[in-house]
């Protein structure tokens, strides 16, 4: 009676158990008893791939090894690796995206990133890497979306810059027509000079090529100076204002001045002779010729002579030495009333 007793006990208390494991302790804690030869359906989930197998692993990391899956750096697995297998479990791995970028359509680089980032967030990554500002070569829409496997994604450098151009600013020439030069010489009173200006521009390169430039500033550095030339229209003999600035000479001399006529007394020939009325130089005389030393003043020089007019060095004479000079007068008694008085000249050459 004792040994049916004892036996009725043993079977209560094992029936008891098996009603505990069943109904109080949790499935994922029957993955206990995996290690002791029981398997159980595990789906796992790669990419495309869909694999439901029976599996005797205690965790997932042992699944994957059971598999014979290998985990990239990047993957990612929707339960831990060191979580344990139970009945049903579905297991998920999200790959690492491969992709590749090239700037300025140069070299492609690759690069791995989690999935889910989008092409915005690399480019915001890039500009980091490279210190650079950047743009999409496939316009801004492309930003938003999800970066996937073997991409290649174009982005451009975008750079502003400013530039200041220098250019020259072409002078003028005033041709100044005046009775204080003589007719047939010109004089340039003023060199011309150019000025400068500047233009700054705000220019626009994207890629290494410029978009667009647009002037943002112009500044003038120096204004250009007009050229002045004084151009003559004085004829031989006449007066002008020595004071004036389009008045042009070499130098200025004191000289002892006479004045002479073509006539005999003057020149020792009449009318009719051969070479009446002609200078040492072959000029016909006439007001505005002067004969001079042409040791002091070559033949042929341009003079301004004080109260007479501009006058050409064309003649000697056997009393002009040194300092000395004889104006032509048609008339003996105005050659008379001059005398003889020291006057200024101005020689113009």
């Amino acid at each position: 009676m004792k040994v049916i007793k004892a036996v009725t006990k043993a079977f209560v208390c094992a029936i008891a158990f098996l009603l505990v494991v069943t109904f109080v302790i949790p499935p994922t804690a029957h993955n206990f008893f995996a290690g002791d030869g029981s398997r159980m359906e595990v789906t796992v989930y790669d990419g495309d791939e869909v694999h439901t197998r029976m599996t005797g692993a205690d965790t997932v990391s042992d699944l994957l090894l059971e598999m014979g899956v290998q985990l990239n750096p990047l993957d990612r697995t929707n339960h831990a690796t060191d979580s344990p297998i139970w009945e049903g479990m579905s297991l998920v791995i999200t790959r690492e995206i491969e992709f590749h970028v090239r700037i300025n359509n140069g070299p492609a680089s690759t690069y791995v990133i989690l999935p889910g980032t989008t092409a915005g967030q690399i480019l915001v990554q890039q500009q980091l890497e490279h210190n650079l500002m950047l743009v999409c070569a496939d316009g801004g829409g492309e930003l938003t979306r999800y970066v996937e496997n073997g991409d290649i994604l174009n982005f451009l450098t975008w750079d502003s810059r400013f530039y200041t151009d220098y250019a020259p600013i072409p002078y003028e020439t005033i041709e100044n027509r005046t009775g204080a030069v003589r007719e047939g010489r010109s004089h340039v009173r003023q060199t011309g000079a150019e000025g400068e200006h500047s233009a700054t521009s705000a220019v626009i390169i994207i890629g290494g090529v410029e978009q667009n430039r647009e002037i943002i500033g112009t500044n003038t550095i120096s204004e250009p100076v007009p050229a002045i030339i004084d151009i003559g229209t004085a004829p031989l003999g006449a007066l002008t204002d020595v004071t004036a600035p389009d008045f042009h000479y070499v130098r200025h001399v004191r000289m002892e001045a006479t004045a002479y006529t073509s006539g005999f007394s003057c020149t020792g020939r009449h009318p009719g002779d051969p070479w009446y009325g002609i200078t040492a130089s072959g000029m016909r005389v006439r007001h505005g010729v002067v004969a001079v030393d042409r040791n002091v003043i070559p033949l042929g020089t341009m003079l301004y002579v004080e109260n007479y007019g501009f006058a050409i060095a064309a003649d000697v004479g056997g009393a002009i030495r040194g300092y000395k000079i004889d104006l032509f007068m048609y008339c003996i008694n105005d050659a008379r009333r001059f005398g003889r008085r020291h006057i200024n000249v101005w020689i113009l050459d």
